[in-house]
C-alpha cells in the first residue's frame, strides 16, 4: 500500500526505518545520501521534514532523531522506539487513494465532484487515485462498477479489505461508525464464548482481528453482497459433520444474519455462517475448536501435499526427511496459512515486505528453505514469485525455524569459552549462547583443531582473528549481536561446504 502515499512522505517513512535499523548514535548525512542515494538537498529536506513530522505526531516524546547545528551529522536517541507502520498511518490516513478506498467500502462515493468537495481535493487526483484503485483492484480480481461499488470474488473483496484495515489499523482505531461498533463489540463477546466456552481469554491480537472480520462481513451484508455457495462447501464439512462447538458457532452466525438481514434467505444465511467460520480459522483463530475435525478430505489433502513439498525441499537441502513430529507440527502452523490461501486466491502483496537481508542475518538456512518452497508453488500455481514471497515469506520462514531440530539439519559449531577467572561470566555466557535459535553449538573450555569460535581474554593463533572474542568482562549488546552475527556467517560458511551449494544470499 506505499503506492497510496506520497512520494516525499514515502521517503520520510524509508528513512524512518533504515535510522531504527542503525546501530548507531551518531550518523553522518553522507551514509544516508549513499544509503538512499540522494543528493544532499533531498537528504538534509526529508531529515528535517521527518524531524518536523515525529515531533507534531508523538509531541509527548523525546525527538527520537536530531540534526546537528552543522547538519553533517544526525543523532539518535535510542531511547524511543518508533514503528515505521504506525508512522505511516498518519500519512495514509489523509491520502486521496485511501479516502476513496474507504469510500468504495462504505458505497458512499457518488461521483468525482461530490468526493472531491467533501474531500477537500480536486477532481483530476479524485480521476487519478480512482485509475491507481483500478489496477490494484484487477489483481485481485475486483473491478470498481459504474456505480462506485466493488464487485467480484466476494471472498476476496472481504480478505483484501480486511488485510489492509488490520495492517493499517493496529493502533485500535477503528474506521467504522460508532453505532456499528457497538454491535460488533456485542457479537465479538458472543463468539469469543463460542470459542472459550469456560470464559478463558482470549489474545488481544486474536480479539482485534475477529472483530476486524465480523466488521467486514456486517459491512458487506449491509450492501447486500453475499458469499457464493462454492467459496466454502469445498472445504468445510457439511454442517451436520461440524463438531459440537462449530456447529453452535455457525448456527449462532446463521441466526444473526436473519436476524439482521431478514431480507437474505435461509440460504444466504446458511452460506455466511460457514463463511464467517472459516474466516476465523484463516485468521489463526479455532485451535481451541479442533478446527483440523472440520475441514474436508479435499482440504486436509492440499495440506498433506504442501508439506510433502515442504519435505522434498527440505530432503534436497538438508539430505534428510521431516519426521512424523514435524509434519504433525506443520499441520498447525500451516493451517490458518492453507485456509487463507484457498479462500482468498490471490496473495497479499501488502501482508509482509521480504526483508531477505534481514531473515539470512537471523536464519539463513531457513529463508533458503522458504524461498525454495514458494518459489515451487509460486510456479505450480502460476502466481507472481514477488507477490508470492511477499504473501508466504514470513510465515514460511519462521515456522521453520520454530519446528526444525537444529541439531539433526545445522552443522555444528565449536565454541571455546576460555576466560580466566570468571566463573561467573563463563556460566552466564554459556546460557545467553545455547540460547540462540536456529545454532548447533557445542561449548567447550579448551581449544582443539576443530574449534571454530574463541571467546577468552587470551589471544590464541590458531584462531582466525575474525572468529576471537577478547571478552574480560560482560560483552555490550552490540559485541554479543556481533558474536551472533560470526556464528552464523560460520554456520552457513560449513552448511555450504558440506553439502557443496551456494546460498542465494550471504549470510552476515
Amino acid at each position: 500500500m506505499q503506492w497510496m502515499i506520497e512520494k516525499k512522505d514515502r521517503q520520510k517513512v524509508a528513512l524512518l526505518e533504515y535510522l531504527m535499523q542503525r546501530p548507531e548514535l551518531r550518523l553522518s548525512i553522507k551514509m544516508v545520501q549513499e544509503a538512499f542515494d540522494w543528493s544532499k538537498y533531498i537528504a538534509l529536506t526529508t531529515i528535517r521534514d521527518l524531524v518536523a513530522d515525529l515531533a507534531i505526531f508523538y509531541p509527548d516524546f523525546e525527538p527520537f532523531v536530531t540534526l546537528s547545528d552543522d547538519e553533517k551529522t544526525l543523532i539518535l536517541n535510542r531511547e524511543r522506539n518508533y514503528d515505521a507502520t504506525m508512522f505511516r498511518l498518519n500519512y495514509l490516513r489523509e491520502s486521496i487513494p485511501w479516502l476513496l478506498m474507504k469510500e468504495l467500502f462504505d458505497e458512499t462515493m457518488h461521483s468525482y465532484d461530490d468526493f472531491a468537495v467533501r474531500n477537500l481535493t480536486t477532481v483530476s487526483t479524485t480521476r487519478n487515485a480512482k485509475l491507481e484503485l483500478d489496477d490494484y483492484f484487477a489483481g485481485h480480481g475486483v473491478v470498481i462498477t459504474p456505480d462506485y461499488t466493488l464487485a467480484g470474488n466476494e471472498s476476496e473483496v472481504r480478505s483484501m479489505y480486511f488485510r489492509i484495515f488490520q495492517l493499517y489499523f493496529a493502533d485500535r482505531a477503528f474506521p467504522f461508525d460508532n453505532s456499528d461498533e457497538q454491535l460488533i463489540n456485542r457479537i465479538l463477546d458472543e463468539v469469543i464464548h463460542y470459542i472459550k466456552p469456560d470464559d478463558e481469554r482470549l489474545r488481544e491480537t486474536k480479539c482485534i482481528a475477529i472483530r476486524f472480520t465480523i466488521a467486514i462481513w456486517l459491512g458487506r451484508l449491509q450492501h447486500g453482497h453475499v458469499i457464493s455457495n462454492d467459496d466454502v462447501d469445498a472445504f468445510l464439512l457439511p454442517n451436520d459433520q461440524l463438531n459440537e462447538r462449530t456447529r453452535q458457532l455457525t448456527a449462532y452466525v446463521e441466526q444473526l444474519v436473519m436476524q439482521l438481514f431478514p431480507m437474505l434467505t435461509a440460504e444466504d444465511a446458511h452460506r455466511e455462517g460457514r463463511y464467517v467460520v472459516m474466516g476465523f480459522f484463516s485468521i489463526g483463530v479455532g485451535v481451541e475448536m479442533k478446527r483440523r475435525e472440520n475441514m474436508t478430505p479435499l482440504f486436509m489433502n492440499m495440506l498433506a501435499a504442501f508439506i510433502q513439498i515442504v519435505d522434498t525441499h527440505y530432503n534436497k537441502l538438508f539430505n534428510a526427511h521431516l519426521t512424523a513430529l514435524e509434519q504433525d507440527a506443520f499441520f498447525e502452523v500451516f493451517f490458518e496459512l492453507m485456509v487463507a490461501a484457498v479462500t482468498s486466491p490471490t496473495p497479499d502483496e501488502g501482508r509482509n515486505r521480504v526483508r531477505l537481508d534481514a531473515a539470512y542475518e537471523q536464519f539463513p538456512l531457513m529463508a533458503e528453505l522458504a524461498l525454495d518452497v514458494i518459489d515451487d508453488v509460486a510456479e505450480r500455481r502460476h502466481l507472481d514469485i514477488t507477490l508470492a514471497r511477499g504473501a508466504f515469506f514470513e510465515v514460511l520462514y519462521t515456522g521453520f525455524a520454530s519446528i526444525f531440530d537444529m541439531h539433526q539439519v545445522f552443522p555444528k559449531i565449536k565454541v571455546a569459552l576460555d576466560i580466566n577467572y570468571q566463573i561467573g561470566l563463563e556460566s552466564i555466557l554459556t546460557d545467553m549462547i545455547l540460547g540462540m535459535r536456529a545454532m548447533n553449538i557445542e561449548i567447550s573450555e579448551y581449544i582443539d583443531d576443530d574449534t571454530d569460535i574463541l571467546i577468552s581474554d587470551i589471544n590464541n593463533s590458531n584462531i582466525p582473528a575474525e572468529n576471537t572474542f577478547i571478552w574480560t568482562s560482560m560483552p555490550t549488546s552490540l559485541e554479543f549481536e556481533q558474536l551472533r552475527r560470526r556464528m552464523n556467517i560460520v554456520k552457513a560458511d560449513k552448511f555450504e561446504k558440506m553439502h557443496d551449494i551456494k546460498l542465494r544470499y550471504e549470510a552476515r
